[in-house]
Parts: structure tokens; sequence; C-alpha cells
């Protein structure tokens, strides 16, 4: 006999996995449940007002978490997707034109793809008309920056910053942008508020409650875990009995906030985890890579701010020969990890500077001096 499979689903049960990095080690599987995304579902298509009207682009690869909320809340409430090609993602005109000949609606990114359409100057009045909302997410937009394209489509569109980690169902709060937040141009626009039906602590260094520190979150969007993972599960992922939370489950997303005014405003990471071209990176993962090459020694690799906006990863590498470059490095890492990863910038060494404890010491690489420089 036909065995129904949907019997044995419920909430519970395992909807998809996404993974947070595409590195060589072991990446990080956050298993999210149908329980997860229900709730994801419902508050996206109350939030954005979704109607079969609309037409969500889809700029995000399907490895990239923001997809999640193009998939499920542009399907499941009856609007349109409109899949783009990476040819067409990676040509700022043809995108312009592609997005704006289908008359999508919804758009959804990371602000350095805005950015970029800025700075390579597609973007016009003449553009994206039939744009309602214009939702960003996965790393900071500068306000300086984001008041060059809010100029240019505040009349007819709403401007949503949104946030959240890959392990709490990809977004758990949202911000409107109003005229009001470019009084001041220093800084990045709040986080906002957490979605309803969700809750947060934040907890300092001590893990006592306080106004500023480490941003945990608690409530049904929550996952399960990192799948098959039950040990940097146990280091993420905790049942929290405080302040009025009986057995929550609760995820320490390593972000560091501020709340003012019931607001949450984003101060930096915690860790070596960092944020890059709207990834997620853990530096220790590209250093592995690079270990992994004949003839190096060791390395270690750093996040440099350019400014508000850009960051390069740079490499430092300690080798005993001569004939390994930036060349050759890229050359073997393009087989080890995807292009987001790739350093920008390496430094060579004979060996890397040491601090007391005999461990590198990465806060003098940047003015060491070098055998090769790239």
């Amino acid at each position: 006999p036909q065995v129904n499979n949907f019997n044995a689903v419920d909430g519970s049960a395992i909807a998809y996995i996404m993974f947070t990095s595409g590195s060589t080690g072991k990446p990080k599987g956050v298993a999210v449940t149908h329980q997860n995304l229900i709730h994801l579902i419902e508050w996206g298509i109350k939030r954005f007002n979704i109607q079969p009207t609309d037409i969500f682009t889809n700029v995000n690869p399907m490895y990239f978490d923001n997809s999640v909320f193009d998939f499920y809340v542009a399907l499941f409430s009856g609007a349109s997707l409109a899949p783009i090609k990476k040819e067409i993602v990676s040509h700022p005109k043809l995108l312009v034109e592609y997005v704006s000949r289908i008359g999508c609606t919804i758009w959804f990114s990371v602000p350095s793809l805005l950015i970029y359409l800025m700075t390579t100057k597609v973007l016009s009045q003449n553009v994206f008309k039939a744009l309602r909302i214009i939702i960003f997410g996965g790393e900071g937009y500068p306000k300086v920056e984001l008041k060059k394209l809010y100029d240019l489509f505040a009349d007819h569109t709403q401007f949503i910053n949104v946030y959240g980690p890959t392990e709490c169902t990809c977004i758990c709060s949202s911000y409107q942008i109003s005229q009001n937040d470019f009084n001041d141009l220093e800084g990045l626009p709040p986080l906002g508020q957490i979605n309803q039906n969700f809750s947060f602590v934040i907890l300092d260094a001590d893990e006592k409650k306080a106004e500023k520190g480490e941003l945990c979150l608690i409530g049904p969007n929550v996952a399960a875990g990192y799948f098959n993972d039950p040990k940097r599960t146990a280091n993420a992922f905790y049942s929290y009995s405080k302040h009025g939370h009986h057995n929550a489950k609760m995820y320490k997303t390593g972000d560091l906030v501020q709340q003012k005014n019931g607001m949450l405003y984003f101060l930096g990471r915690k860790d070596h985890q960092i944020k890059h071209m709207g990834y997620r990176i853990e530096l220790e993962a590209i250093e592995q890579a690079i270990n992994k090459l004949d003839n190096v020694n060791q390395v270690a690799v750093l996040y440099k701010k350019e400014n508000q906006i850009f960051g390069k990863l740079v490499a430092y590498i300690a080798s005993d020969v001569d004939f390994i470059d930036s060349k050759y490095v890229n050359s073997r890492l393009n087989e080890l990890l995807p292009a987001y990863m790739i350093p920008n910038h390496y430094h060579f060494f004979d060996q890397l500077p040491k601090n007391a404890n005999g461990k590198i010491d990465r806060s003098s690489l940047k003015n060491y001096t070098t055998k090769n420089t790239v």
C-alpha cells in the first residue's frame, strides 16, 4: 500500500538546512523547522501587506538565507517570483532593465548590491517605477549611502531595514526608513523592533541583562540547531529561564547591540565572524583553507574596514619558499573557497610575529615588515 509521508511531518520536522559557511572546514548546517517557516511566512505577508499582484525580485542565490524570504513569502502568499540569472545580476544595466521591465514590486538584497548599482550610475528616477518596497539586510547600510537611494525612490517606495541570523529563520526585526533618519548621517539605521511573537534579551559579558551587549533571540523562529552537530549546537543554542521566560529556546547571535528608546542598534560582532559582501564569514575558515596549501607554515586572516561601506579580507602568510605569491594562492583557493571568501590582499613573511604567549600577534600585523606584499 502507498504510504502518505505527509503524515510524518509536523511542526518540529526539518524543512530545510542552510549552511552558514562554504569553507573547506566543517560548515554549520542550520536546521530550520516547518514551525520556523510558518511563523516567518505569516509575519512576512502581514508586515509587507503582500498581495497576489506583487512580484518579488529573486537576486539572492539559493545558498544565501535571504533567498528564504523570497521563496517562501512570495509563493505562499500567491504572489509571483521573478528568478534572475547570475549573468544578469552581475551586469548592473541589464539587472535594472530586467527588474523594471518585469514590473517587480518587492526588492530584497544586501546593501552592497544597491550601493554597487548606485556607484555604476544605472539607477535613476526613470527606473524601478513599480517597486513599492525595497528591503535590505544581511549587512549594515551606511546612512550616507542609503540617502542617495532614498532620495531617488522615496516618493513611491518604502525602505525597510531588516535583520536576522540564519539560525533564526532569516529575519527577526524590521525598521521603516523615514526622512528623519537622515537628520544625522553618521552610522547605520536602526535594526528596529523585534518581530511580533518573538522575544530577546541583551546580555553583558557577565551574562546579566543589559541595554548594551550580545543580542540573544528567543521564540518560534529560533532554529532546531546545527544539523548533526550537537557540540556547536550546545555552544550557541540554550534553554533560557530568566527574566520572565520559562525553558525558552534561545540563540546567542554574537551580534553586539544597544537598545535606545525601544529600538535596537547594531554595534558590531563579538568574535571573528564578520559580514563581508552580505555573507557571514568565519576568518578561521579561510585560514584553514590557506593552511592546506603546500609550503604554507602559518597564516592569519584579518578583516580591515576601508570606510563605513567597504572592507577587505587580508591574509598574512608565512612561508620559507619564494615562489608563493598572490597568483599562486588565489589559483589554489579558487578550488577551495567561494569567491566572496577569497582575500583581497596578501602579505608574505618568513614568519609571523608572536606575542608573549607564543600565539600569532594579530594586532601587530598591520605595520609588520613583510618580504613580499601584494
